[in-house]
Formats: structure tokens, sequence, C-alpha cells
């Protein structure tokens, strides 16, 4: 039934509980897991976190990649410590709901996972979440944790 999960992963502590719960279905339907990591420029400076990691981010374009890189990283050692077998990752850029839609296309998801409040919840607020935009136009389910 779920083969394959995409799971939105940004670092923050919503999105850490979205790659548990993640883990969990991965390992009871033995489905492939794809973490991706959208890097955007940030409208005030972040830390992300996910585990034993933790970055600040100031805003070039080179902290934000090396930043995210570090994310999928540590998104992916709690993948396989949660024991997620089948684990990629993918770093992509632009605007997040899109490059969400766009690698569940590609990758014939059965189903995303995210969590329902990233970092940029003011950007959120002004434009409408991340998490919303997904629900709406994915072609297929779609699991926001709080």
């Amino acid at each position: 039934m779920i083969k394959t999960i995409l799971v939105a992963v940004d670092g923050s502590a919503h999105s850490k509980r979205a790659l548990e719960f993640a883990c969990d279905i991965a390992k009871k339907y033995e489905a492939n897991m794809h973490l991706l990591h959208v890097v955007q420029q940030p409208m005030q400076d972040h830390v992300l976190t996910l585990g034993a990691a933790s970055v600040m981010v100031s805003g070039t374009k080179a902290d934000l990649k090396r930043a995210g890189k570090q994310v999928i990283q540590a998104a992916t050692d709690l993948a396989k410590k949660r024991g997620a077998t089948a684990v990629t990752s993918e770093l992509a850029g632009g605007d997040p709901a899109k490059a969400i839609i766009d690698s569940s296309k590609e990758l014939k998801a059965d189903m995303i996972v995210m969590g329902s409040r990233g970092l940029s919840e003011l950007s959120g607020i002004l434009m409408g979440s991340v998490s919303h935009k997904v629900s709406h136009l994915a072609k297929c389910t779609c699991v926001t944790v709080k």
C-alpha cells in the first residue's frame, strides 16, 4: 500500500516530529523514505536543529546550502536510528510547496509527511503555510504532524 514516503525536513521541532512519525510508518510498511530539504532565504536569522545537530543560519546561499546538507544528514541519521532502512535525500531550492509537490510527482510518492509549522511562521501568515498549500495540491496522501 505505502511504498514511498516523502518527508519534508527543515530543522524545526515540527519537522523532527514529522520525521519520527514517517519512520514509524516506513518501518511498518517497509516503505522507501525520501527526505527533502528546501533551501530558501530566511526573513531573519534562524537556528536549525534536528537531533544533536544545531546550525545558525545567517543568510548567504553557501551558508544556507551547507546548513541544508547538515539538516539532511541529521535527518538521515535519525531515520536510520529509528529503523528506516531505505532512505534517500534531496536538497532543493525555490518555493518549498512547489519543490515538495514536484518531488512527490517525480518519486511517485504514496504519502507526504511534513510538520504543521516550519521555520517561516511570519511568511506563512502572510502567504499561506507550506503544509496547507501542499495538502491542497498534492495527488497523494498528505499527513501534517503537530
